[in-house]
């Protein structure tokens, strides 16, 4: 198969393309959230990015589906059962959180959406 010029120029420019999406995707994810979150207050909406700092206040699992629900700084954490560690954060302990605002049952929390958004230890 012989390409024209035409077909040779816009091949070179679907690579280049590509070739910056797969870096500003390499880029964004080793920013971390935490470059993206705002921090968590009374003017959060439902769908923000937010993170949380705090100490944990009280860790128990759901009563179905192996969820963990934390309070933090006084903020309902909803951990998804994919997400949890068990026995982990224990209550005392200094945590950074990311996750998205939700209401649910007509209180605000803060979904977390894998292991990684709860950091131990104060922040950086």
């Amino acid at each position: 198969m012989i390409l024209v010029r035409q077909e040779k120029i816009a091949l070179a420019l679907v690579l280049v393309v590509i070739a910056a999406v797969a870096i500003a995707a390499i880029a964004l994810e080793s920013a971390g959230k935490g470059a993206f979150a705002r921090p968590f207050g009374p003017d959060s909406r439902d769908g923000d990015l937010v993170s949380l700092q705090g100490s944990v206040e009280e860790a128990r699992m759901t009563a179905t589906g192996g969820h963990q629900v934390l309070r933090v700084a006084g903020v309902r954490v909803f951990v998804p059962s994919e997400s949890v560690r068990k026995g982990w954060p224990p209550v005392g302990e200094e945590v950074r959180v990311y996750g998205t605002v939700q209401t649910y049952r007509g209180e605000r929390e803060v979904l977390v959406s894998s292991v990684g958004d709860i950091q131990a230890g104060s922040p950086r």
